[in-house]
């Protein structure tokens, strides 16, 4: 009779995140292991090959953000400014854990050379892109704010947001943060809501 399974596949899946982002593809199986705990051969029990480890770790355990949930509910309430602020930090702190999954997946990605997390219909950047942008066309249905394309400004705020956090990956090295996320996104909101256009005294 099989000695029933011990150890659950997310104490290999953690283990396995921990060691390939911190070493990269070139890790080994016998690393993930000891960092489990376990025997090397129970991951070959779960997982063919190192290659399927990898794509199964740095697969973010996550369908929607908890962000996209609340969007609807924020819609026509509230103060507006500061709605798209705590939005904006909760899409910071979500790209912050996802960001260096995704960088890592391309050093290993699927047959159509992507990483999975974008080799599947409707990925997820593009149901986020999608979401944010019906929450602004929500709002200019509810005349909160102008009529523009909420697509172009679900972009400015989304991609703006997201070179933070690159730059924030990537300064670290350099001992050179960036401003601090709250000041960036408050920023970052009044512009996107009053432009960069100069105004005439009146």
């Amino acid at each position: 009779m099989p000695r029933p399974q011990t150890i659950k596949d997310e104490v290999i899946l953690r283990a396995a995140r921990e060691i390939f982002l911190e070493q990269g593809i070139r890790a080994t199986t016998a690393q993930v292991a000891k960092r489990a705990g376990i025997a090397e051969g129970s991951i070959f029990n779960r997982f063919k090959t190192k290659a399927e480890l990898f794509q199964a770790a740095m697969r973010p355990d996550v369908d929607d953000p908890p962000f996209l949930a609340k969007l609807a509910a924020r819609v026509g309430t509230g103060d507006l400014r500061a709605q798209i602020v705590e939005t904006g930090l909760e899409i910071i702190e979500f790209l912050r854990g996802i960001f260096p999954l995704i960088m890592m997946s391309w050093s290993n990605p699927a047959p159509s050379g992507l990483p999975a997390l974008l080799d599947q219909p409707n990925p997820l950047p593009l149901r986020v892109l999608k979401r944010v942008a019906g929450y602004f066309e929500a709002e200019m249905r509810a005349g909160r704010i102008a009529r523009r394309d909420p697509e172009v400004a679900a972009r400015m705020l989304l991609g703006s947001l997201a070179n933070y956090v690159l730059l924030e990956i990537l300064l670290r090295a350099q001992l050179e943060l960036p401003l601090p996320p709250a000041t960036y996104v408050r920023s970052l909101v009044e512009i996107l809501m009053t432009g960069l256009e100069p105004r005439e005294n009146i």
